[in-house]
């Protein structure tokens, strides 16, 4: 499994048309082959920080999906006024429960 997670940072000022790009992806996203989980939330808006987490089953779904054109074209569209170095991309295995 891989696990994707950390934050997203853009200006204050776009923030709410970055949360709008990355809201459209939410619904088509989860019905991906492979998509486990998918979820972004405003972390602190006044400094313009989105948190990230997403389950794939494998790399090959996570490609996929990064290969689909309304993700190219969000990351396109964004590359310049995102930073995503704070977003992380774990190889999880030994998957239990909360309190196992």
């Amino acid at each position: 499994m891989i696990i994707l997670a950390g934050q997203l940072r853009t200006s204050p000022e776009c923030l709410g048309e970055f949360v709008a790009a990355l809201a459209a992806l939410v619904a088509p996203t989860r019905g991906e082959d492979g998509c486990l989980a998918y979820h972004f939330a405003i972390d602190d808006a006044a400094a313009g920080s989105v948190l990230v987490y997403e389950r794939w089953r494998d790399q090959a779904a996570l490609s996929t999906h990064l290969a689909q054109p309304s993700v190219t074209g969000v990351l396109g569209a964004w590359a310049a006024r995102i930073d995503t170095s704070g977003v992380r991309k774990f190889d999880a295995a030994n998957e239990r429960g909360f309190l196992d």
